[in-house]
């Protein structure tokens, strides 16, 4: 269950991230994502490389090229005017696992590429919005009724 080779998981109540333990980004991540409450799994690709089917389909969902997961000023001999298919900016992600530029934040239909983790924030800021509002009126809705029937 920890990996996640074949179609990727989309659970409302789980966060997928995807990302390089290279720097400190990581583990920061880790700490916003906790604090959204959900299950997360923690995928970094220097252990667990996805498919390329995988890589496909979060391209796909996030309607860019693979070539936008790559920073390309940490791969050698290769520069943004290299011309390369799909298939090849999947071989040099493999190749080149520190050259992921930020990481790839899964929850349910949601799928975003965050290159800073404050972004995060910003990800979940109408999940929680909503949260909060409707347990809130809940609250007031539950209080009222009580109210009522404390009268009666």
């Amino acid at each position: 269950m920890g990996d996640i080779m074949g179609v990727i998981s989309r659970d409302k109540n789980q966060i997928n991230c995807i990302y390089a333990n290279e720097s400190d980004f990581g583990k920061q991540l880790e700490g916003y994502l906790k604090a959204s409450g959900k299950d997360i799994l923690m995928i970094n690709i220097n252990e667990t490389m996805p498919t390329p089917t995988q890589w496909q389909e979060l391209a796909t969902d996030l309607n860019i090229g693979i070539d936008n997961f790559l920073d390309f000023s940490k791969i050698k001999d290769i520069d943004n005017n290299s011309k390369f298919d799909a298939n090849d900016y999947v071989t040099i992600l493999e190749n080149n696992p520190k050259a992921f530029q930020g990481a790839i934040i899964i929850n349910g239909e949601k799928t975003a590429h965050i290159t800073a983790v404050t972004e995060v924030l910003k990800y979940f800021e109408a999940d929680s919005a909503n949260i909060k509002h409707t347990a809130h009126n809940n609250a007031m809705d539950s209080n009222k009724t009580n109210d009522k029937d404390n009268f009666v």
